[in-house]
């Protein structure tokens, strides 16, 4: 592979793609790639948003999968289509003429002729005592992920916005021993108590101090007023934010809740307002955040920007 600052991605590009982030899309995109006879780049600097979780559940054929096997088994797949894998930060991407220049850790360039960003997003945890220690393994985002696992148990559920009123219902089928929290937040109006309490929820409108346990499992959840209430799980859905800066230094447009904005056509899906790069994954607004949907996204980006190089290749042969 050749590099070195000022080469134009016009003229023979280090890669077909470069893909920036390894987890469930980036893998996904990458693998659809490679079988597609493509030169690819997988540039990965291992913070995968699931790497706190013991399991990843949900998926057919790898229900109850570790993340670490899961991105693993994947690595395999790709290497064996040709994929090639950096353990580095992509931290600077230009569009140079028909392609792009990104810059690596360690000031290294690469020229490709497109670009898929996978790098996902990170979640914005409360300041409260022992809750990201806690998170995947007692403190939950996803119900579908880690709900069947602790069915049937005390659970506490967070509801400080009109969002998660809805949310606290998935909770509520998982368990009829359920607790609302509010932490303090005004948000339940008096339809909504009633709703929750002829249905045997509590509502606690105390601020939460702390969420107290193992490093594998929640135990109680104390107040400020110096109570504590035993819980054997917690679930929270909290505000996300892209976890690379690259979407705002491409000036791409990102959503309200975090999400890069992207677009769809009869030809394919996860395009941008930049000719070329391509978004899959938890980073869309047009996925959702689990490890099937974004597997899916990326299988589908992955045969969108085949189809964009081969119908290039085409009419410039």
């Amino acid at each position: 592979m050749a590099t070195g600052i000022g080469k134009s991605a016009r003229s023979s590009p280090d890669y077909d793609v470069l893909v920036i982030g390894g987890g469930p899309a980036g893998l996904s995109a990458a693998l659809q790639l490679g079988r597609s006879l493509r030169n690819v780049l997988i540039c990965d600097n291992d913070e995968p948003r699931n790497g706190p979780a013991a399991e990843a559940h949900g998926y057919l054929t790898r229900d109850g999968i570790s993340p670490e096997e899961f991105r693993r088994l994947g690595h395999e797949e790709v290497a064996s289509y040709g994929g090639e894998f950096r353990d580095v930060r992509v931290t600077n991407v230009e569009k140079d003429g028909s392609g792009f220049t990104s810059m690596l850790d360690g000031d290294e360039t690469i020229t490709s002729r497109k670009i898929v960003l996978a790098t996902g997003i990170s979640d914005e945890f409360p300041e409260i005592d022992g809750f990201e220690e806690l998170w995947g393994n007692g403190v939950h985002h996803c119900p579908y992920c880690h709900g069947y696992e602790v069915r049937d148990q005390p659970l506490g559920v967070l509801v400080n916005n009109q969002h998660t009123i809805e949310y606290a219902k998935l909770i509520y089928n998982l368990s009829e021993d359920l607790v609302v929290f509010t932490d303090g937040q005004e948000t339940l109006g008096e339809a909504t108590r009633s709703a929750f309490t002829e249905r045997g929820i509590e509502i606690e409108n105390e601020p939460i101090r702390a969420f107290n346990g193992s490093s594998d499992s929640l135990e109680s959840i104390s107040l400020e007023d110096g109570r504590e209430i035993a819980r054997h799980a917690f679930f929270y859905p909290p505000p996300m934010k892209q976890h690379s800066k690259l979407a705002e230094q491409l000036g791409l447009k990102v959503t309200e809740i975090g999400l890069i904005e992207v677009g769809q056509s009869e030809h394919g899906v996860g395009f941008t307002s930049i000719d070329g790069l391509f978004v899959a994954g938890d980073a869309s607004n047009a996925s959702a955040p689990s490890i099937p949907s974004a597997v899916a996204d990326g299988n589908v980006v992955g045969a969108t920007v085949n189809l964009e190089l081969s119908q290039e290749a085409f009419e410039n042969s």
